[in-house]
């Protein structure tokens, strides 16, 4: 009987390497889907679509246009807010109310993460 684990030949930092990396692609899926979820309690995808424009922009579009910048805090209070003329003549609706402040912010960062 062969005793040996099929992986001993990979050393264990690595072992333990490539299970941290796991741990965080199904975290990343999890927050994604959290973040998601979410976005569609809050009632944002009534007006916004992850992939195309809808009544408001798609969130994608929407992360690209903010990429490296640290805006977590002006997004939130745009959406809290309300606002016209980021995205066109259309206004977005204040949605103060319909999440949490960590509900929001979790919002904004799976926003940010597309």
């Amino acid at each position: 009987m062969n005793t040996q684990s099929k992986y001993a030949w990979l050393p264990m930092s690595s072992l333990t390497s490539l299970l941290f990396i796991a741990a965080l692609g199904l975290t990343s899926q999890a927050a994604w889907a959290d973040g998601a979820a979410l976005a569609d309690k809050g009632g944002c995808l009534a007006c916004h679509n992850v992939d195309s424009r809808k009544v408001g922009p798609a969130f994608k579009d929407v992360s690209a246009k903010y990429k490296g910048q640290d805006v977590q805090a002006t997004l939130i209070e745009k959406i809290k807010t309300g606002g016209r003329g980021n995205w066109g003549v259309l206004p977005m609706p204040p949605n103060a109310g319909k999440l949490s402040d960590d509900e929001f912010k979790e919002v904004v960062q799976w926003i940010t993460s597309l």
